[in-house]
């Protein structure tokens, strides 16, 4: 805590509570002290010793003005300031002849008993109780014939009021672990609300993906058997091998498809092995599942084979990054790649620049392409792109994207966590269908 009254944490932490909680706690610390300086005799200059003679009043300002002054931390150090106050206070008891300082000690006793632990809470009451027969005696000295009665409800005033700081500290307490043990058992209920939203989407996805995939999968090996039997029947037929190459590439996308998405399945049910060791997948096993940098070759290859014109330029010198990192890249070059297909088509040509510089790691996808030339008979709703821009963005990174010319071109710059790395030399890889 950084001030001396905090916001308690079952309190809304608007500025206005906080302003109001802080103004509560500097008035208790001045009404303390005041009334302090009051029952100790400083105010009326009037500080007899116990056996006779009189003290300086300054001293007695200056040891009452101490227990405000560890008053002030009472919340960052709450034993010190109740042994701190609590010696002041019996002190000046047993040294003047009628002081009665007490208010000070009750604000102590409630800063201390509101949090820690059950030695804490009992030792702030005991403090406050061994204050009481002090006070009741310097009390009675102000009667010239006390009785019993007057003794008494002495006694009961000076301990009502230990024991209403101490209760008011109680039930802050209580209701503090009260309120942790809520949150905590609203985290509980929402990592359980998680992880079985969690599995509903997974269920939905095998359920939908995966049988569309499977049956285009099926689809395709079926007219790939019946393409090869022509082909074995009328041989030299270059439109047969095209469609034939056109098929495996369906199978072998959508068999990378089904990979892929069978790992994505296994994040969001969370395995058995997983479930096992305390629920949810670690953050080693999921990231694990996303394809990275070391993956872009394959990815380039797919994309040649069915139809791309693909070059791949790559700068500076490539270190390691963080799988997030790595992926959010992977899935820069998906995206561009997948929409130069789907909007240009067979022959599109596609520059794919990888640079490292730095801390930074540039991807840019260049398709060259004229806009109208652009396919209009595939949906488009934008959401690869701006899924694009929420991607790099969570890893730090920022992504743009765009027409320059004929060229539709997407930026992303990603950080590489580190502060130093060596540029090298200029590779350039290009092959074609």
């Amino acid at each position: 805590m950084t001030s001396a009254t905090p916001t308690p944490p079952d309190i809304p932490h608007g500025r206005g509570w906080r302003l109001l909680i802080r103004g509560l706690g500097v008035l208790a610390i001045v009404m303390a002290t005041v009334f302090d300086l009051g029952t100790t005799g400083v105010l009326i200059d009037d500080l007899y010793l116990v056996g006779g003679g009189m003290a300086p009043a300054w001293i007695g300002t200056t040891l009452v003005l101490a227990m405000g002054a560890l008053l002030v931390v009472r919340y960052r150090y709450p034993v010190v300031a109740l042994l701190g106050v609590a010696g002041i206070s019996i002190g000046l008891t047993l040294v003047l002849e009628y002081a009665q300082p007490i208010f000070c000690l009750l604000v102590a006793i409630h800063a201390a008993a509101r949090r820690g632990g059950p030695v804490r809470w009992w030792v702030s009451l005991a403090l406050g109780l061994v204050q009481v027969p002090l006070i009741v005696r310097n009390v009675a000295k102000s009667f010239e014939n006390p009785d019993v009665g007057n003794l008494l409800s002495t006694t009961t005033f000076f301990a009502a009021l230990v024991f209403a700081a101490w209760a008011a500290a109680t039930v802050e307490r209580y209701t503090h672990y009260r309120t942790t043990a809520l949150h905590d058992e609203l985290d509980v209920r929402g990592e359980r609300a998680a992880r079985a939203e969690r599995q509903r989407i997974g269920r939905e996805l095998h359920d939908i993906v995966a049988h569309s995939v499977s049956a285009m999968m099926m689809q395709a090996a079926g007219a790939r058997a019946m393409a090869g039997s022509v082909d074995r029947d009328h041989p030299g037929d270059q439109r047969l091998e095209t469609v034939l190459r056109s098929l495996g590439t369906i199978e072998s996308t959508g068999a990378q498809s089904m990979r892929e998405l069978h790992r994505l399945l296994g994040v969001l049910r969370g395995d058995a092995a997983a479930e096992g060791t305390g629920g949810g997948l670690t953050l080693d096993q999921e990231s694990s599942v996303q394809p990275g940098l070391g993956d872009l070759d394959g990815l380039v290859d797919l994309s040649r084979s069915s139809g791309l014109i693909v070059e791949v330029h790559r700068s500076g010198d490539p270190h390691q990054v963080d799988q997030s990192v790595g992926a959010a890249a992977y899935r820069v070059v998906q995206e561009s790649l997948t929409n130069a297909l789907k909007h240009a088509g067979h022959g599109a040509l596609v520059d794919i620049y990888v640079a490292w510089h730095g801390a930074e790691l540039q991807i840019q996808v260049r398709c060259r392409g004229s806009r109208d030339a652009a396919r209009t008979d595939i949906p488009n709703g934008g959401t690869g792109l701006r899924g694009l821009r929420e991607r790099v963005g969570l890893v730090g990174g920022r992504f743009e994207a765009g027409w320059a010319g004929d060229e539709f071109v997407g930026t992303a710059v990603l950080p590489t966590g580190s502060a130093e790395a060596p540029r090298g030399s200029t590779t350039r890889e290009a092959r074609q269908p």
